[in-house]
């Protein structure tokens, strides 16, 4: 019987000891390399095309390690593939709440936002953002999004942020007008904007081409300043 309570008390003593152990520095490092494996077969699925098996590992890896931008984008965006559209929304918004200002986070979040109906968030998330990227990058983000999903005033106002905000530096917010304008049959507009568009290169076939389209004698001439 004494014998017996011996053993009983010896087993406490050693299972209480591994249960403390279990915080130990060493335990830590060991948990981080099974992580880090985790992470690596996770990258290694995608890189093969296989995101169900990768949808599966950043699974298990946002689990024992959430709030990791980086995995809560991957995640993310292996979900977007496979049409899990509002799981995605949920894991990119969290990436880009923790790294605002990464356009790939933001970009990732806003196809997700539009493969998932979320019209209206997604509108107020690139109004709020417009700051993000380069100068005039956030307004032609948010044109772009509200074209595709027919909201074409504002597409234009944002345009026209774009061009103001920019101030003549590039031909970018002048060729998205152009874009804009031909989709709406609104040939002056496009005109007048491949025009601004040849002030920045008077030799670029393409924008020629488009002028010549309309019936004009396309030329250096045509270049209007900004």
């Amino acid at each position: 019987m004494q014998k017996k309570m011996i053993l009983t008390i010896g087993t406490f003593f050693a299972g209480t000891f591994i249960a403390l152990n279990g915080c130990t520095p060493v335990n830590k490092v060991k948990r981080t390399l099974a992580l880090n494996d985790l992470h690596i077969q996770a990258a290694v699925a995608e890189d093969r095309g296989d995101d169900l098996g990768a949808y599966e590992l950043w699974s298990e890896y946002v689990n024992r390690r959430p709030n990791s931008q980086l995995a809560e984008y991957r995640l993310g965006a292996v979900e977007l593939r496979l049409g899990k559209n509002d799981a995605a929304v949920g894991h990119l918004r969290v990436a880009h709440d923790l790294e605002p200002g990464n356009m790939v986070f933001l970009e990732a979040l806003s196809q997700a936002m539009e493969a998932s109906g979320r019209h209206e968030s997604l509108m107020r998330l690139l109004r709020d953002t417009v700051g993000e990227g380069e100068a005039g990058s956030g307004y032609l983000r948010l044109a772009q999004y509200a074209q595709e999903i027919g909201q074409m005033d504002e597409a234009k106002e944002a345009i026209e942020s774009a061009i103001s905000q920019d101030q003549g530096s590039s031909a970018k917010p002048y060729l998205a007008m152009a874009d804009f304008a031909a989709s709406i049959g609104d040939s002056g507009l496009e005109i007048d904007s491949l025009r601004h568009v040849l002030w920045f290169d008077s030799a670029d076939e393409t924008i020629l081409h488009r002028l010549e389209s309309h019936g004009l004698i396309a030329g250096p001439s045509l270049a209007l300043a900004p």
